[in-house]
């Protein structure tokens, strides 16, 4: 059994068998420094804080497997960087490190720039992670 610590191997060794990964843009180029919550911007809705969640994570689109950027995320969804157009009303899972795979449902999507998207995605609700059985 792997230790804790082996979770990031794990997620580097599934990221180098990816169909696609996503490609910083050099205007990203900070994109990892930032961590803790977000500011909130005025006139925000929002139900629920996000915080900044920046790494690595395995996107499954069909039998598609893509690697992307989480940028932040709350207890209702997640902002992630694709390396492909994605759409509204699109299911796939995601899975993050130390977690199991999550269902999202895709509610926006902008390009950044090449093999670069900026996904926003809301979590499925009834949805648990997977058992690792």
């Amino acid at each position: 059994m792997l230790d804790i610590s082996d979770d990031q191997s794990v997620m580097q060794l599934a990221w180098g068998k990816v169909d696609q990964k996503t490609i910083l843009p050099d205007e990203l180029k900070g994109f990892f420094d930032h961590h803790g919550p977000l500011n909130a911007r005025p006139g925000c809705r929002r139900a629920y804080h996000r915080f900044y969640l920046r790494g690595q994570a395995i996107l499954q689109r069909g039998e598609e497997y893509l690697g992307v950027y989480t940028a932040d995320a709350s207890r209702q969804g997640i902002c992630f960087l694709s390396p492909v157009q994605m759409l509204p009303k699109e299911r796939c899972r995601i899975r993050l490190p130390k977690t199991k795979d999550f269902q999202i449902e895709v509610v926006r999507c902008r390009r950044v720039a090449d093999n670069c998207y900026e996904c926003g995605a809301m979590f499925v609700l009834g949805t648990m992670p997977q058992d690792a059985n």
